[in-house]
């Protein structure tokens, strides 16, 4: 277990490296050092090969960027079955061999070997190589705190030239048995059980809905939808039991002749192999599969030879088989979640053996049976409880008893008798337990959703510092080196408890983040009395969404809608599903379908009006109700009927100008020093329609933001817009990322989304800057 440990060490010191040059050259040496000084060269060896082979094998990421908007003829391979979207468009990975730019007339080389996701309005047969014409899309990047940016390519096809023979090989034929049962599961399962089915036996989340995944989130039953440890564990004991019964079963002579070379055990568990890899194939083998199936592959094996391995050894082994296949997997959330949750399975059960020795009485099995099942999922909770409150910000309370009363269903009734199905289907064409699964799944869905809406069922957390992450794990090593002595499992809590003590007495300042949302406008305002105001929802809702989930938010006290276009208000019924909101403010020119804001408390602003709190006040500047363009089309009209706020804490002010034009500047230039500002957002994205050079000097602002979209078709913000600024300290959403600035006694400080990201570090200074990220939160 050491070898592959200081193996792994290597990996990661490697990486962290990057980051933290000298504070892991310092730890290298030190344990350098202690290894010396005990002897044992081998570990320094192996801790300098695994430096070796992440160097070797690393590949870094390329900023493809630029490809958006052009058009490209490429030769390839679909690598997955089709999986229909939101749109009804069919998505399909494609692997690029090689790529045309048509309007250049050159090869391009870094596309070559990208797998690249292709929409289109065709289903296409991933044993056969095509060449065919895309059109990237734009850069779909959004730089917000609590959104995760996946370094994927998309593209939309627009032609195909030419489909070549097909190429028959494993990983084709593989991806048509899953394609087959793909297809057979959605047409004849109800909508959230074939999602949950097809999750379970294929590994296909893409149909699972936002919202199922949450009641799934919510009950602690997460793990059920990523083919994991437990799918393989519990499929591989229901074959163990069928095939160790059905060889006990056999004539006394058969199975004296079999038991001379191998025993019951020892033939069921070699009959369980090709079904495990079988599960594996069909699985998709994700990482969490892959590392599922080294676990019970090696169990197994352990049983055919006799020897029962370690189950502590049996995951190490496990996690270097994937870091040999993919050495950055390591930092992989998926894997890190898996990993923790068995090691912390792994020694509770070591602990639950302990108790059993020192039981002088048997307790009834029922009792065991619970107490048990409650140990292991607490086990698997508190274990994983840092990174998924670090990176989804929740905590399921109710876990235990979904874990106690809903997962053995699905894992000893659904799992074993989908995925058996699922094995005949393909062989027969006939899926055996289809009435059954069907029940099954549709029993377990209304009991998952019934436990997710009990009131608290999870906790909202706010985002926290990493450092509390890798202080609780450092608290569980100190544990165990330490005897496990139970004293010291406290340990692990205390920086939690410090630090959230501390953050509900902190004192809370005006804060406004103004979010990345691409060719659009959102921000979200966070007052000193605690309540939160959205000011426009962007076109989609989802980057606001994401960015109130990561600040633990469940709660809205107002949302303002500032004008009627998409771009502004798209979002509002994303955000109306997912969030209970008191108020919606608007400037009156909106009409909402009947009983849309049902339970909401709806308010039109007007000029003149004054919203008041502790530390802070909102003034309205515009519109009124006898305020009409004169000039230009619906578009500028309503542009112009942007609500103006100003939102003014202790000592600074913020202005929102929506999409106002020039017409609707003049308008209010008359107010004079009321519109004087330290921040601005800059109306309609830096339109140079919206230039309008008294105005920006009637404001007179420190800063000003500007929210436009990368690449965007209207070549926003205008040069015009940017020469009206000069002097004014500029801040892009399209540039920086999202915007945070907070009012404090020593004046604004402000904060970019790049400011918040990791940098590679070439010096100590810069080094030192990553340190202090360790400790903050945005």
């Amino acid at each position: 277990m050491l070898f592959f440990l200081s193996f792994l060490s290597g990996v990661a010191l490697f990486y962290t490296f990057q980051y933290f040059p000298y504070s892991s050259g310092f730890i290298f040496l030190l344990s350098s050092l202690w290894r010396t000084i005990k002897k044992r060269f081998i570990f320094i060896f192996l801790i300098l090969l695994g430096i070796a082979f992440a160097f070797l094998r690393y590949e870094p990421l390329k900023d493809m960027s630029y490809i958006g908007g052009r058009e490209f003829v490429v030769k390839g391979i679909f690598e997955s079955h089709p999986v229909k979207s939101d749109s009804d468009m069919f998505k399909q990975a494609f692997t690029i061999k090689s790529a045309l730019d048509m309007k250049a007339g050159e090869m391009m080389d870094d596309l070559a070997g990208r797998e690249i996701m292709l929409f289109s309005d065709k289903e296409f047969d991933s044993r056969t190589e095509y060449e065919i014409a895309i059109k990237f899309m734009r850069d779909r990047t959004r730089l917000n705190p609590g959104r995760w940016n996946k370094e994927e390519l998309y593209a939309n096809l627009l032609d195909v030239i030419d489909s070549g023979e097909r190429k028959l090989s494993l990983n084709s034929r593989i991806q048509e048995y899953r394609y087959r049962l793909d297809r057979y599961i959605g047409e004849n399962f109800k909508t959230d059980s074939g999602s949950l089915i097809a999750a379970m036996t294929i590994g296909q989340r893409a149909y699972v809905n936002e919202d199922l995944r949450n009641a799934f989130n919510s009950t602690g039953l997460a793990h059920i939808l990523s083919i994991s440890g437990t799918h393989f564990g519990l499929f591989s004991v229901f074959l163990f039991g069928i095939f160790r019964s059905l060889i006990q079963a056999f004539p006394y002579r058969i199975l004296q002749r079999i038991t001379i070379f191998l025993t019951p055990s020892q033939a069921a568990a070699l009959l369980c192999l090709p079904f495990m890899i079988a599960y594996l194939c069909l699985s998709g083998g994700s990482v969490p599969a892959v590392r599922s199936f080294i676990m019970i592959g090696l169990f197994l094996f352990g049983l055919i030879i006799g020897r029962k391995g370690f189950w502590l050894n049996s995951l190490i082994f496990a996690a270097f088989i994937l870091t040999v296949w993919k050495p950055d997997v390591i930092f992989n959330l998926s894997f890190q979640l898996s990993f923790l949750a068995v090691l912390f399975i792994g020694f509770s059960i070591g602990y639950m053996e302990d108790e059993r020795k020192e039981e002088k009485k048997e307790k009834r099995k029922i009792i065991r049976y619970l107490k048990n099942v409650l140990l292991l999922t607490l086990s698997a909770s508190v274990g994983t409880a840092p990174l998924v409150a670090y990176h989804f910000h929740y905590f399921s309370l109710i876990s235990p008893i979904s874990n106690l009363f809903i997962a053995p269903l699905i894992g000893f009734i659904l799992i074993p008798l989908s995925v058996v199905s699922s094995f005949i289907f393909l062989i027969t064409g006939y899926y055996l337990f289809a009435p059954v699964v069907s029940a099954v799944s549709d029993v377990s869905i209304f009991l998952v959703r019934l436990l997710s809406d009990i009131p608290f069922a999870d906790i909202k957390i706010p985002a926290f510092p990493v450092i509390i992450v890798f202080l609780f794990y450092a608290g569980f090593i100190f544990y165990f080196l330490s005897g496990k002595k139970r004293y010291t499992l406290l340990i692990p809590f205390v920086p939690i408890l410090i630090y959230f003590s501390l953050a509900i007495f902190e004192k809370k300042d005006l804060t406004i983040t103004f979010l990345d949302v691409g060719q659009g406008d959102s921000s979200v305002v966070e007052l000193p009395d605690g309540k939160t105001i959205v000011i426009d929802t962007g076109r989609s809702g989802r980057e606001t969404a994401s960015f109130l989930k990561y600040k633990g938010r469940e709660t809205i006290d107002a949302v303002i809608l500032s004008h009627v276009h998409i771009d502004h208000i798209g979002g509002l019924d994303y955000i109306l599903k997912r969030f209970e909101i008191k108020e919606l403010w608007d400037n009156g020119r909106f009409i909402f379908p009947e009983n849309f804001l049902a339970n909401i408390r709806h308010r039109t602003l007007n000029r003149g009006d004054i919203v008041e709190g502790k530390g802070y006040s909102i003034y309205v500047f515009h519109p009124y109700p006898e305020f009409y363009t004169m000039y230009g089309n619906e578009n500028v009209e309503a542009d112009n009927d942007s609500l103006v706020l100003k939102i003014e804490g202790k000592n600074e002010s913020f202005l929102f100008t929506g999409d106002i034009e020039e017409e609707a500047e003049e308008d209010i230039l008359h107010l004079g020093k009321w519109l004087k500002s330290s921040v601005i957002k800059v109306p309609h994205h830096g339109s140079k329609t919206s230039a309008h050079m008294p105005f920006f000097e009637a404001v007179s602002p420190q800063f000003a933001i500007i929210s436009a979209g990368r690449e965007n078709p209207f070549g926003h913000p205008h040069k015009e817009t940017l020469e009206v600024l000069n002097g004014v300290r500029i801040f892009r959403t399209d540039l920086d990322g999202a915007v945070k600035i907070e009012e404090s006694a020593k004046g604004l400080r402000i904060k970019t989304y790049r400011d918040f990201q990791f940098e590679k570090a070439k010096s100590f200074r810069e080094e030192m800057r990553n340190i202090k990220r360790l400790f903050e939160t945005w």
